[in-house]
């Protein structure tokens, strides 16, 4: 009886060591995790901004997803709004850059470095540029801006997108400043998986198992507030990374935490860019302001340019006036509907004098 007893005080003194230990155990896991959180996606960069491009109470920063080669399309941002005019509206822009591929011959790491030496707006990650490292790299931005500057507002751009600097500017001031759960930008709903292996877009049932992907925002133009940015950047350490950035930073992410995605105005985008390129002559020729906010540059680099000129010159001395709703642009403007902002995109070739 004797010899019964203290083998169940064994076997409870046993179990009871073995629960310290997990629970230790356990809690150093949490804490190592919590500290990546907190740093995970901008530890390992290779070239990040000077601290003195943030003001204390910063109001915008400019994420611009950026393929490291993009070098004339980074100077057209530059070009189209200038770190001056950038300051005087209390705004910072950054542009978000991987490590460049072996297969890449026409820049190289030197180049990147004098680069950021001029303009100080260059991030750039460890990873190498790959459209599946886009996650990374987006989320590098989100976690950068809202723990180094920590702005009221991110907002978020790829390099080929043209905008209106002025427009989204005033879109931000009329916000709600106690809305600091804000993320809005063009809502896409009941979007299915590729399941082809011959598409670009291919996604395995391993990669994602679910017949159709949550509500999510398009990435080339989207706007978020540092505390939601952050909130994102924490949670996505606990999910299985998936490689198609804006479907699981504000998807799948979003769903996950609960957040509500906002639309932005139908009227605030162009989806084809031969419409851009309609409203920029409407400006030019008949002095029709263009009340649109974004749209595809179609792969012309000198778009945004152009555009932004023509919006500054209505301002400044063409007197321009609003388009009246009969002659709507898109009733008038002729286009190719097979190329528009959200579409997989089809091939093209041209020729380049190198």
């Amino acid at each position: 009886m004797k010899k019964r007893y203290i083998n169940i005080l064994f076997i409870i003194i046993t179990t009871l060591f073995i629960w310290i230990l997990w629970s230790s155990d356990s809690e150093t896991n949490n804490t190592i995790l919590l500290l990546k959180q907190n740093n995970y996606y901008i530890k390992d960069l290779l070239i990040s901004p000077s601290p003195s491009v943030c003001t204390e109470n910063q109001f915008l920063v400019i994420i611009v997803t950026s393929y490291v080669g993009h070098v004339e399309l980074r100077s057209v941002h530059r070009r189209s709004m200038p770190s001056s005019l950038l300051k005087s509206m209390n705004i910072t822009r950054i542009f978000l850059l991987a490590k460049i591929p072996p297969d890449e011959r026409y820049i190289t790491q030197e180049a990147i470095k004098d680069e950021s030496t001029i303009f100080d707006d260059v991030l750039q990650g460890s990873f190498t540029e790959n459209y599946r490292n886009l996650t990374h790299k987006h989320l590098m931005g989100l976690q950068w801006a809202s723990t180094v500057c920590k702005p009221s507002y991110i907002l978020k751009v790829d390099d080929d997108t043209v905008y209106n600097l002025q427009s989204s500017h005033k879109l931000l001031l009329q916000m709600n400043k106690s809305n600091d759960n804000l993320l809005i930008g063009y809502m896409l709903n009941n979007t299915k998986p590729r399941r082809s292996k011959q598409n670009k877009w291919y996604v395995t049932w391993e990669e994602y198992p679910r017949n159709e992907y949550p509500p999510y925002l398009s990435g080339w133009y989207y706007i978020i507030t540092s505390k939601v940015a952050t909130s994102l950047c924490e949670e996505a350490v606990y999910h299985p990374y998936f490689w198609i950035d804006d479907i699981f930073v504000t998807g799948i992410l979003t769903e996950s935490l609960n957040i509500k995605l906002k639309q932005l105005p139908e009227d605030y985008w162009l989806e084809y860019y031969e419409l851009l390129e309609c409203c920029l002559t409407d400006m030019i020729i008949r002095s029709i302001r263009c009340n649109y906010v974004v749209g595809p540059n179609g792969g012309r680099n000198n778009l945004m340019l152009e555009f932004t000129e023509a919006i500054r010159n209505c301002d400044d001395w063409r007197n321009c006036t609003r388009r009246v709703s009969e002659k709507s642009l898109k009733n008038e403007c002729v286009v190719n509907k097979e190329r528009n902002i959200f579409s997989n995109g089809t091939a093209e070739v041209h020729y380049v004098r190198l």
